[in-house]
C-alpha cells in the first residue's frame, strides 16, 4: 500500500501553513487554523484559493445574505404565490429577520445546512431573489439547489441568468461532481429554466411528497461536470442563413 499524498500550502485568509491530502484542484475545505472556507489548489501552489464569492454576470451579483436584505427578503418571500409548488412557505418580517440572523452562522460546508446566496440586481442594488444550496454527500462532490425569484421580477432572464452563473460556480470554482434541481412537475416555468440552462431529465418520482393537502410528483434534473464542460467547448448554433 502505498502512502497517501498530500499537498502543502498557505491557507489564503490567515496565511498558516496548511496540508490536506492531494485530491483533485477546486476541492473545498476547511482551514484547520482560522476555520475559513478554501479551494485546494493545483500543486506547487504557494497560496491556496478563496471562496470566489460574490459572483457577478451582465446583470447580477450573487452573494451571501446580510441583515439589510430583510425588507427586499420581505418583499416577496411574503407572497404565498411565489411557494406555490414549494415545500418552503411564505414568511412574516419576524420569519425573514429570524433566518437571515441564523444564516450568519452557516458556511458552505456546515452539515446538513442551507448555504443561501442572495440573487441582487447590479443596476440599484436590489435583491430580487435567493438560493439556496446544500451538498447530498459526506465528500461534497454532490449537491442540490432551490431558486426563488421575486414574481415582479421574473419573465426577464434573471433566473437564467443566475443559474449559469450558479453552475459555473459548482463546477468551475468548487469541482463539484453533479449539481441537482427538483421541482413539483406542475412548474412548467422551473422545467423551461432548467432546460435552458442545459440540465437533463434524470427522472420523475410520482406522489412522492404530501403538499398543501395532496401527493404530488417531483421531476429531478441534474448536470455533471463532464457534461457543463462539454457544454461550454461546443460552439454555439449557427442561426439561419
Amino acid at each position: 500500500m502505498t502512502d497517501q499524498e498530500f499537498i502543502d500550502f498557505k491557507c489564503p485568509y490567515c496565511t498558516e501553513a496548511v496540508s490536506f491530502p492531494a485530491d483533485t484542484p477546486g476541492k473545498i475545505q476547511e482551514c484547520p487554523a482560522c476555520a475559513e472556507i478554501l479551494v485546494l489548489p493545483p500543486a506547487n501552489s504557494e497560496f491556496g484559493h478563496k471562496i470566489p464569492i460574490p459572483i457577478t454576470t451582465p446583470r447580477l451579483v450573487l452573494r451571501r445574505l446580510a441583515a439589510g436584505d430583510w425588507k427586499d427578503l420581505l418583499e416577496f418571500t411574503s407572497d404565498d404565490e411565489l411557494f406555490r409548488y414549494s415545500e418552503w412557505s411564505a414568511m412574516d418580517e419576524e420569519q425573514v429577520i429570524k433566518w437571515l440572523e441564523a444564516d450568519k452562522t452557516v458556511k458552505l460546508t456546515t452539515p446538513d445546512a442551507t448555504f443561501c446566496l442572495a440573487i441582487q440586481l447590479q443596476a440599484g442594488g436590489k435583491v430580487i431573489g435567493y438560493f439556496s444550496l446544500m451538498f447530498i454527500d459526506g465528500l461534497r462532490q454532490q449537491a442540490t439547489f432551490n431558486l426563488f425569484v421575486s414574481r415582479g421580477f421574473q419573465g426577464q432572464g434573471f433566473g437564467l441568468e443566475a443559474v449559469n452563473a450558479l453552475l459555473n460556480f459548482c463546477f468551475e470554482a468548487i469541482s463539484l461532481h453533479r449539481v441537482i434541481a427538483s421541482f413539483d412537475t406542475r412548474n412548467v416555468p422551473a422545467r423551461r429554466l432548467f432546460e435552458k440552462a442545459g440540465m437533463r431529465r434524470e427522472g420523475e418520482f410520482l406522489k412522492d411528497r404530501f403538499l398543501n393537502g395532496a401527493w404530488v410528483d417531483t421531476v429531478w434534473m441534474a448536470m455533471l461536470r463532464e457534461e457543463y464542460a462539454r457544454a461550454r467547448s461546443s460552439p454555439p448554433p449557427r442561426s439561419p442563413a
